[in-house]
């Protein structure tokens, strides 16, 4: 019997395909109706075979499914790309009909350009839909920007054009570079790039401004007072993102660090600036327009100890800890 099982079992996957001779299935036919054993392992071959096809049928079903929606989405995206062109069309021929320069028409078509690539673009996009929305977006206002800052003949689009990239490296940023083809090319230096981005369009920015005011004084005004809120900034990600601490240690010594630079900053940007000026000095019962200045730098001072210093301690007592 433990000979005939071997065979059997050797010839059972081709029992199971039908693709065996008639003379096999005759053999394995009279051994099935003597042996539960064999008999329980063809039921065994035969349930992974049927699993097998519901998951490649539920993977095909799926598949059809996705490209039925993508066909979908781009064709409701084209409609209302179409709908988009309906004002475009109104607005240029009642320009050309009153004889007026198409200076408001480049106006609106540039405000329908902003307004797409918020609705047509996540839609058009088969994959990847955040990221192409942010980038348009991030492009269309800029472009609208420039269309109104050459009609109204005004120098100031560098200027806001900075400004609006710095601010949308701080609001849109942080979130595109988690998004899959992103994530994979940074790896874990997304917040190094967040970083680095934000201070270079900072940079910018205040570039921007420092050639639209034109004034002397305004470098040494501008360095003294963003340079050391910006290092301050770097060393506190420096410490959150790359020091091998406890969290808790990371919170207290920010904690802290918060607090001295809080209270000493405005001491610090006014000696830069030449201007001498005493430290605070704390009047605790003493509040008017003259102390209520170095009360608040105090307070805020003794509040980032009183929380940052236990939360040091609580994080070296947990450092040996698992």
């Amino acid at each position: 019997m433990e000979t005939n099982c071997n065979v059997i079992r050797d010839l059972l996957p081709l029992y199971a395909d039908q693709i065996c001779s008639e003379e096999s299935r005759d053999l394995v036919d009279g051994h099935l109706a003597q042996c539960r054993d064999c008999s329980a392992l063809l039921g065994q071959m035969r349930s992974v075979e049927i699993e097998t096809g519901l998951r490649s049928e539920t993977e095909d079903v799926l598949r059809r499914q996705a490209g039925f929606f993508k066909r979908r989405s781009a064709l409701v995206g084209a409609v209302i790309a179409g709908i988009f062109m309906i004002p475009v069309l109104v607005c240029l021929i009642v320009n050309l009909a009153c004889g007026a320069a198409l200076d408001w028409f480049f106006i609106v078509l540039a405000s329908l350009v902003t307004a797409a690539s918020l609705i047509v673009v996540p839609l058009m996009m088969p994959e990847n839909k955040l990221p192409w929305t942010m980038g348009t977006f991030t492009a269309s206002v800029l472009l609208l920007l420039g269309v109104i800052c050459i009609y109204t003949q005004g120098t100031w689009f560098f200027v806001v054009a900075s400004s609006v990239l710095f601010g949308f490296s701080l609001s849109l940023l942080p979130v595109a570079v988690c998004t899959r083809p992103l994530v994979t090319v940074l790896g874990r230096q997304k917040g190094l790039t967040v970083m680095t981005a934000a201070t270079v369009f900072f940079g910018l920015m205040m570039l921007s401004i420092g050639l639209y005011v034109k004034s002397g004084e305004y470098a040494g005004i501008a360095l003294a007072i963003s340079l050391p809120i910006l290092l301050f900034i770097w060393v506190l990600f420096l410490i959150i993102r790359y020091a091998k601490i406890r969290g808790l240690l990371k919170a207290g010594i920010c904690t802290v660090l918060v607090g001295i630079f809080s209270f000493f900053a405005d001491h610090f940007v006014n000696r830069c600036m030449g201007i001498r000026k005493p430290l605070p000095v704390f009047r605790p019962f003493t509040w008017s327009l003259d102390t209520i200045n170095d009360n608040v730098y105090w307070l805020l001072l003794l509040g980032c100890f009183i929380v940052g210093v236990p939360l040091i301690f609580i994080g070296i007592a947990k450092k040996g800890k698992r």
